[in-house]
């Protein structure tokens, strides 16, 4: 028996069917890599690209202060212009002028004044803008500690142990004229707008003037020969010692806390202590924290807190308990702190 043949219209339909599948196949995959390509892209958003926040330090404003008096006390001063002489501009010999009738001349007559400047500056405006500014002061410096200031006092320590301590038998005495030459090399350079006092302490405390005084021409030298006159001999004291201020008398030690009420009773703006660092009343150490309580109390009085700032006079004997007390002293009132060597006669 013959098998029949396979018909050929079953053979092209299987190859149609698979061609077709293949065709089939190969259009989904473009699609899929059409899709990938354009469609894909699309849905992701943009990158953008932003800066972080930016941190700004604010200009540290003591430092600003400073810079703005100094410029102020060098704009006010006369620029320094070599002598002339008339005789090394003129020839040896000149010839004669003739002589001209006095009648030919008369005094000549302005018909319009000088303009006032206040007035001009009225006229514009800028008078009220001007009033508006701050004063900058007087820019000082002691020992290397900078400010600047418009309300300034210092308060000196003139307790014996600023003259001669002793420590283990032997006695030490102190250069106090260092202090003299800082203290009056900062008030001479002080403006004539500036007010200014002195003040000592040691038993008690004791101020130049009775009130805050201009730094005119004739009160700085006053000052100046006022503290040159101070007495350093261990045996002086507040009792003994003079002056057109005011005395307070608080018992015996080093009254540091004495000269600070006297000294914030003229609300100062800034305030320099020079101190070997012992604080006593009448022998009992007045503590840290007791200092710095009546400090507080103090400011709390001003109308603005005043900066302490506070030289520590160190001396052959001084203690690392006082040093730390003086640090404290300056860091909580928005002072400065330096530290200078005494030197022994």
């Amino acid at each position: 028996m013959k098998v029949p043949p396979s018909k050929p219209s079953s053979a092209k339909g299987s190859r149609a069917l698979s061609l077709g599948l293949a065709v089939a196949l190969q259009l989904i995959l473009l699609a899929g890599a059409v899709f990938i390509i354009v469609a894909v892209p699309e849905a992701t958003p943009e990158p953008s690209f932003s800066a972080g926040k930016s941190i700004t330090l604010p200009p540290r404003e003591l430092d600003h202060r400073v810079a703005m008096a100094e410029y102020r006390q060098s704009a006010g001063m006369p620029l320094p212009v070599e002598r002339l002489r008339s005789d090394e501009l003129m020839p040896d010999a000149l010839p004669s002028l003739r002589e001209l009738p006095a009648d030919s001349f008369s005094l000549m007559e302005l018909a319009h004044s000088t303009p006032d400047a206040a007035a001009m500056l009225g006229e514009t405006g800028l008078d009220a803008a001007l009033e508006g500014l701050p004063q900058a002061g007087s820019a000082v410096d002691l020992f290397g500690i900078r400010d600047a200031a418009t309300r300034l006092v210092i308060l000196v320590d003139t307790s014996n142990s600023m003259f001669e301590r002793q420590r283990d038998g032997v006695k030490y005495r102190f250069d106090f004229g260092v202090i003299k030459d800082e203290v009056a090399s900062l008030i001479q350079g002080l403006q004539p707008d500036t007010l200014f006092n002195l003040a000592i302490y040691e038993g008690g405390s004791l101020a130049w003037q009775p009130e805050l005084v201009p730094a005119s021409l004739a009160n700085k030298q006053a000052a100046e020969a006022w503290l040159r006159g101070l007495s350093e001999s261990p045996g002086a004291s507040i009792s003994s010692r003079r002056s057109p201020g005011v005395k307070l008398l608080e018992g015996g030690g080093t009254r540091l806390d004495t000269g600070l009420r006297q000294v914030f009773g003229y609300e100062p703006q800034v305030v320099f202590i020079v101190t070997d660092g012992e604080i006593n009343r009448s022998g009992k150490r007045i503590g840290e924290d007791e200092i710095l309580r009546i400090i507080r109390e103090l400011q709390a009085d001003l109308p603005e807190r005043a900066r302490l700032h506070v030289v520590h006079y160190r001396t052959a004997v001084s203690r690392d308990v006082e040093l730390v007390t003086m640090r404290a002293i300056a860091s909580r009132n928005g002072g400065r702190f330096r530290q200078v060597k005494a030197e022994p006669l």
